[in-house]
């Protein structure tokens, strides 16, 4: 998982970067996966003749940062507290050197309540999740911001890339990054991403091959391999679903660590639930929807009222090369 881009965020206006010309991803020129399929990979929320929309690449990790800024928050604020009552009443009645103990500890734990706050404000009381709409039939790529607003650029006109903005640590995927540029082709104005991650560049660009087989060839090239949409389209994740999708995480793994996977993932869905119940559920604006109707009758429109009524029966199949969160 890799957090980056909702903390901290994206650099903008700066030059592309060596990598990322490096690694570009064209939408006119279709990637050799050497025999394998592309994957949608559980990210998608619509599919139609009209358009495409996924999740962001935060929303499988979704409660993972929120659990650990909870536990730095809830922490430092309770050591602080224990700091004022044991010190603010002999302040009171004498002068003691209890005041250089509360001097310290603001200087440090304030500091540190603050910092984990703002951290935990990217996954509570923020937004469900961050939409991105493939818009085949206008061209056009309609992004949701983590600040609630909307925008659209062509699709023609987005430079889509794996090359990483900031250093490959050991523990950090790639991702495919799609800048949208200034005037000199050159500029990063600003950045959304596709939702799969990867630490293999070949396996993610099964994921890159989907989107952009879908808005180059059509959906009836891609919609074969869709066979579960995520049940969040205009409204929030219900706890059950939340433990499905971390559950997912581990698909492939061998059934005698269903137990202690189930644990894990019972843990990060609580703070995952959390995160959902105290967040905004993302609503396009008019002006999108007016560009995205979908008619009735679509023969390509699949979406979470067809997904398959026992999803938990799938959970540990083993996949072929299956792309990670």
């Amino acid at each position: 998982m890799d957090y980056y881009g909702l903390f901290p965020k994206f650099k903008f206006n700066r030059y592309l970067n060596d990598e990322e010309l490096k690694y570009q991803l064209k939408q006119h020129k279709a990637t050799e996966l050497d025999g394998q399929s592309v994957v949608p990979d559980m990210k998608v929320i619509t599919l139609s003749s009209h358009y495409l929309e996924l999740v962001d690449k935060y929303f499988s990790a979704k409660g993972f940062g929120g659990f650990i800024a909870a536990f730095g928050f809830f922490l430092t604020s309770l050591l602080y507290l224990a700091v004022l009552i044991d010190t603010v009443p002999y302040l009171r009645w004498k002068f003691s050197g209890s005041e250089k103990e509360l001097l310290i500890s603001t200087l440090m734990l304030v500091p540190a309540i603050l910092f984990s706050f703002k951290l935990l404000k990217t996954e509570w009381f923020a937004w469900t999740h961050y939409p991105v709409r493939f818009d085949r039939k206008n061209r056009l790529v309609h992004v949701f911001r983590l600040n609630g607003s909307t925008y659209s650029v062509p699709w023609d006109s987005i430079f889509f890339t794996t090359g990483l903005s900031h250093r490959k640590d050991a523990n950090k995927d790639y991702y495919i990054s799609g800048h949208v540029l200034a005037d000199d082709n050159k500029t990063v104005i600003d950045t959304f991403c596709l939702p799969a991650t990867h630490s293999d560049r070949k396996q993610l660009e099964r994921h890159w091959e989907f989107v952009r087989r879908y808005m180059e060839e059509g959906p009836e090239s891609v919609i074969g391999v869709v066979d579960f949409c995520l049940p969040i389209a205009k409204k929030r994740e219900g706890y059950c679903f939340g433990l499905l999708c971390l559950l997912s995480g581990f698909n492939g793994a061998p059934l005698f660590l269903f137990p202690f996977l189930f644990a894990l993932a019972f843990i990060f869905s609580i703070p995952r639930y959390l995160a959902m119940v105290t967040s905004r559920v993302p609503v396009w604006p008019e002006s999108i929807e007016a560009l995205c109707r979908v008619d009735k009758d679509d023969p390509y429109l699949v979406d979470a009222s067809c997904n398959p009524k026992h999803p938990w029966r799938n959970l540990f199949r083993k996949p072929s090369a299956k792309i990670r969160e």
